[in-house]
């Protein structure tokens, strides 16, 4: 995640040259040389992409650029009246908006700082928007910096523009001649950086703008509206988000560093305190800072009310993308984004391990999109053979097939018409048939087999893989323009190890199962789950994720006999090994072993491992409780298919 460095956004001190190098100057030499082999002074004009790709790449830009307008017409004003040229590019340094009302920005326009033009370092050396990219800092190339010829008339000074999520999506530039010196070049980059915070804090307040969001300013009677630096942070006061100025003001380097924090813990204050006022911060990274909250309401107040009935639910609860999130921070942040780009034509690519709820994720997305009353359609690649995917994508017409349906059929896209189109395991597509999907894609017509006339379609596509797609593109088993096509916005869904929700999700998936087992109508109150019991389950790594937890807890009511699932109801696989079934194992073993098994976790003192003294303690334990297997199971530790194996292992009998 990149982060404005402010020892590069001001001009260099005084009693500095333009002859002194910066490090960023000189890594770039460095890598132009050794990496990309060009040769110094040469001339190295930027390309220019066709037109359909420059089309291609501004929508996408645009996605997430539309709510800082205001700024860009700023922008828009500032080159016609500075004789600046002002260019934005995209991360992969295309030049995809411009700025130029005057004869002295034409000119540098037609000397190549034009739209379309690619400003990659590997392509043409040191220049401000590549190098700002590469190092992603903000910076200021100067005249003879510039590691090709052509460019060496200018002085160039860029800025990172990050994304609300500290994603770098672009560079900010404002070039002109060299004139004079270097440090003259100073009020340009501070400029640069300025609007580059002002961007970043525009697509901030957009993106948060269902959540508190609060600025850190110097003076509480300063305007907090027009504040760089902010953060967002959920009812719970967790923190979900905050721009690159408020990392600098809080002394931050890295936003993974914050985010997910309590925001008390971070500063000492809290949302209802907020809600107050404005807090004085004494351990902020520089004096005299203070909270503002600038949006947000709290979800429970105290004003009295003229019924009985309950307070309505948090606006958020509303949406399933929000009720499938549950109450992980991840998950929050993911449909924070992903409802910011639900009516934005935007493809989503789904990545998570196997079982983490991708297509209940999907589902989700269709449910709170205005195509909920359209189709949802879904389609597993990795399901159906090579040979007949296709024709399940697109179709076909009557008389294609030997054996087909006599009046053809529609395929699964043209089935989504108006809806959804869910394409699970994308990454086992035949490469093939990754082409005709990307001009599905982009033109939103298909022609189905054996028919000649295309068919139009209105297609929104969510994917979703548990494969790293980034590695089948360099190993050249999935294709790249496909991959940039369908990963407008990339949610990685966490595996269930890594929820910070576990119970409230086993509470969740409980409550459900007992009412598809009819479990309500048999008990006066839901079933619930027995403390030790929770803890075996929060113990166990999850391979299968959600999927598995499922299979396990409708074990788990099979097996309860009352309205409290205990650890002996629970299935074996949530139980690493004891150390006497680790010593003789009948399956082949990983080479990573398990972690060890406290196997007297429903005793009160603990009593260790059943190993080496198991047989005597297995019998002394069902004596003790004359041989009723559930309790003596319960006060092992284990379940109950466990002690019968073990009972038969060592022919034990009640005598």
């Amino acid at each position: 995640m990149a982060v404005r460095n402010p020892s590069h956004n001001r001009p260099p001190a005084s009693g500095r040259t333009e002859r002194i190098v910066t490090p960023e100057i000189e890594g770039s030499w460095r890598r132009c040389i050794e990496q990309y082999h060009l040769e110094p002074g040469r001339d190295l004009r930027a390309p220019r992409l066709g037109e359909a790709e420059i089309r291609n790449a501004r929508e996408q830009l645009d996605n997430l650029l539309y709510s800082a307008d205001p700024v860009f017409e700023r922008l828009r004003q500032l080159g016609g009246n500075s004789g600046y040229c002002v260019l934005v590019t995209d991360a992969n340094g295309i030049v995809l908006r411009q700025y130029i009302d005057t004869q002295r920005g034409q000119e540098l326009a037609d000397k190549g700082l034009t739209v379309g033009t690619v400003w990659n370092e590997e392509l043409v050396g040191t220049n401000g928007l590549g190098t700002c990219l590469a190092s992603g800092e903000a910076l200021t190339v100067y005249a003879d910096e510039h590691f090709g010829r052509e460019l060496q008339r200018f002085s160039c000074s860029t800025a990172p523009l990050i994304a609300p999520d500290g994603e770098m999506i672009g560079a900010l530039d404002i070039s002109t001649y060299a004139q004079g010196d270097k440090i003259g070049q100073g009020l340009a980059l501070n400029l640069v950086c300025d609007t580059a915070d002002q961007i970043e804090a525009a697509m901030f307040r957009h993106a948060y703008a269902r959540h508190h969001l609060l600025a850190l300013v110097g003076s509480p009677m300063a305007d907090a509206g027009q504040a760089n630096a902010l953060l967002a942070v959920n009812d719970s006061g967790w923190i979900l988000g905050a721009t690159s100025p408020a990392l600098l003001q809080l002394g931050v380097s890295e936003r993974n560093l914050i985010v997910g924090q309590g925001l008390a813990a971070l500063t000492g204050a809290t949302v209802e305190e907020l809600h107050r006022g404005p807090v004085a911060l004494t351990d902020a990274g520089s004096p005299g800072c203070w909270l503002v909250r600038l949006s947000g309401q709290l979800t429970t107040t105290d004003k009295p009310t003229t019924t009985n009935a309950p307070s309505p639910a948090p606006r958020r609860l509303d949406s399933p993308l929000y009720r499938a999130a549950g109450r992980d921070p991840q998950l929050l942040r993911n449909a924070d984004i992903c409802h910011r780009v639900l009516e934005r034509d935007i493809s989503i690519l789904l990545q998570g391990e196997t079982g983490t709820g991708k297509e209940v994720w999907a589902q989700a997305l269709h449910d709170s999109s205005s195509r909920r009353e359209k189709p949802f359609v879904t389609l597993n690649c990795a399901a159906i053979p090579e040979s007949l995917i296709e024709s399940e994508l697109f179709g076909y017409s009557a008389g294609t097939f030997t054996g087909g349906l006599k009046g053809g059929k529609a395929g699964k896209i043209e089935a989504s018409n108006g809806g959804t189109l869910f394409l699970d395991e994308i990454g086992d597509m035949p490469l093939a048939l990754q082409a005709r999907l990307l001009r599905v894609l982009a033109e939103r017509e298909i022609t189905p087999l054996g028919q000649v006339q295309p068919v139009k379609v209105d297609l929104h596509v969510i994917c979703a893989t548990h494969r790293d797609l980034t590695e089948r593109v360099e190993r050249g088993e999935f294709r790249e323009d496909l991959y940039y096509r369908i990963s407008g916005v990339r949610v990685a869904l966490p595996a269930l190890r890594e929820r910070q929700d576990r119970n409230e999700l086993i509470d969740k998936l409980l409550l459900q199962l007992s009412e598809l087992n009819d479990q309500l109508n048999e008990k006066e109150h839901p079933v619930s789950i027995d403390p030790q019991a929770l803890q075996v389950l929060n113990q166990y790594h999850w391979p299968g994720n959600i999927r598995q937890l499922k299979n396990a807890l409708q074990f788990a009511l099979c097996m309860c006999d009352s309205q409290r699932i205990r650890i002996t109801d629970l299935p074996d696989e949530v139980f690493p090994p004891a150390p006497g079934e680790m010593t003789a194992p009948t399956e082949p073993v990983s080479n990573e072993a398990p972690p060890q098994r406290l196997v007297s976790l429903a005793q009160p003192h603990g009593s260790g491992p059943l190993a080496p003294d198991e047989r005597a303690r297995i019998l002394a334990a069902l004596q003790q409780h004359r041989w009723v297997v559930l309790r003596a199971a319960e006060a092992l530790g284990i379940s109950r298919s466990t002690l019968h194996r073990k009972i038969k292992k060592y022919g034990l009998h009640e005598c």
